[in-house]
């Protein structure tokens, strides 16, 4: 895969805007790759959605599942600074 990224980085850096539009073999060799990268991407974007959802149809435990043992923080998230100025100091 890096072979062919390399290739194809090499193909478009060494045509000119003139020949590439002359040489429309290298716009259907990236349309080509692009069109195998984007089937790729799908095929392994619905596979990892099919195994997060057999995933979650297994049964979580009734104590509270992946949240038990978190407990609420009963501090202010904003709490106030006690600053003592000392006298004399500008």
């Amino acid at each position: 895969m890096v072979r062919v990224s390399l290739v194809v980085a090499f193909l478009t850096i060494s045509l000119t805007g003139a020949e590439a539009i002359e040489d429309m073999t290298v716009c259907y060799i990236l349309d080509g790759i692009l069109i195998l990268y984007g089937i790729i991407l799908t095929v392994l974007y619905c596979r990892l959605r099919m195994r997060s959802a057999n995933n979650k149809s297994e049964k979580q435990p009734a104590d509270g599942g992946i949240y038990a043992g978190l407990t609420t923080r009963n501090t202010d998230t904003y709490e106030t600074l006690q600053v003592n100025k000392k006298p004399g100091i500008v």
